[in-house]
């Protein structure tokens, strides 16, 4: 055996354990010369998989990883839903509040032609007894359910909004900032469902928004009415969440406690 064969025998190329360094070190041009045309495109070819496959494999591990849930103790996940909830719900109550203080039309006008919630096909309990007899399960997928379907109503009152004058630079901030609390909100309830039910991977489909043509209206007395009421859904839909986790932390706390 040659010199040259040796040591490329004695030079181990393990490219299942992902040493793309080979790619960059002197030893390829080396390798490359003792081998004929047809040996070289096959080489090259095994180098580029195996480079791809490292790729892939370093990438699927920076992805979020699902068990990572069953390191966070379930009162923290509920804890921290909580204060979220509660958060979006006062936010989401000053944004009300500040478009009435701001277009203060006629309350009547505003009930005369009110519009259905984004939520409305979306049944829910009607008192505190009909939630606390809900199952955990059902109560964390019907909040999940709830914000899921504020997503797009959501985009649409940020993006409307800069058609109201008088709207203020924190009015805009505080719709950003809601925005960006749901989409918190909706992490960590998912990794509670996962807790509650191990199988549970089926949050629902979105609740269809019929009312968005009459929020995109030219007219200014159809948008602004519009407008208010999707403030007013919000913010009974946000006061229902926040209640709703507050019984299902009281539960799943005083359950494991017994």
């Amino acid at each position: 055996m040659s010199v040259n064969a040796s040591k490329v025998q004695n030079h181990h190329l393990n490219l299942d354990q992902g040493q793309t360094d080979l790619l960059h070190s002197n030893m390829l041009p080396f390798l490359i010369t003792t081998m004929n045309a047809k040996a070289i495109g096959s080489f090259l070819m095994l180098l580029l998989m195996s480079s791809l496959l490292l790729w892939k494999n370093v990438t699927s591990q920076s992805n979020y990883n699902k068990s990572t849930d069953y390191h966070i103790p379930m009162p923290t996940l509920l804890n921290h839903a909580n204060i979220l909830s509660n958060n979006i719900y006062i936010l989401s109550s000053e944004l009300y509040k500040e478009f009435i203080t701001l277009y203060s039309m006629d309350r009547d006008l505003y009930f005369k032609y009110m519009k259905s919630c984004p939520t409305a096909s979306i049944t829910t309990p009607l008192n505190k007894r009909q939630t606390l007899k809900m199952k955990e399960q059902d109560l964390i997928h019907l909040v999940i359910h709830l914000m899921l379907s504020w997503e797009d109503p959501m985009s649409h009152l940020k993006a409307q909004a800069v058609r109201l004058p008088k709207i203020s630079l924190n009015f805009m901030q505080k719709a950003e900032l809601i925005q960006q609390k749901i989409q918190q909100l909706l992490e960590w309830l998912k990794m509670i469902a996962r807790q509650v039910d191990f199988q549970f991977k089926d949050y629902g489909e979105r609740a269809l928004w019929t009312e968005l043509p009459f929020l995109l209206s030219t007219d200014e007395k159809v948008f602004r009415i519009t407008f208010y009421n999707l403030c007013c859904c919000l913010r009974r839909d946000t006061f229902k969440v926040d209640t709703f986790l507050r019984v299902l932390n009281y539960r799943i706390t005083q359950y494991r406690q017994s």
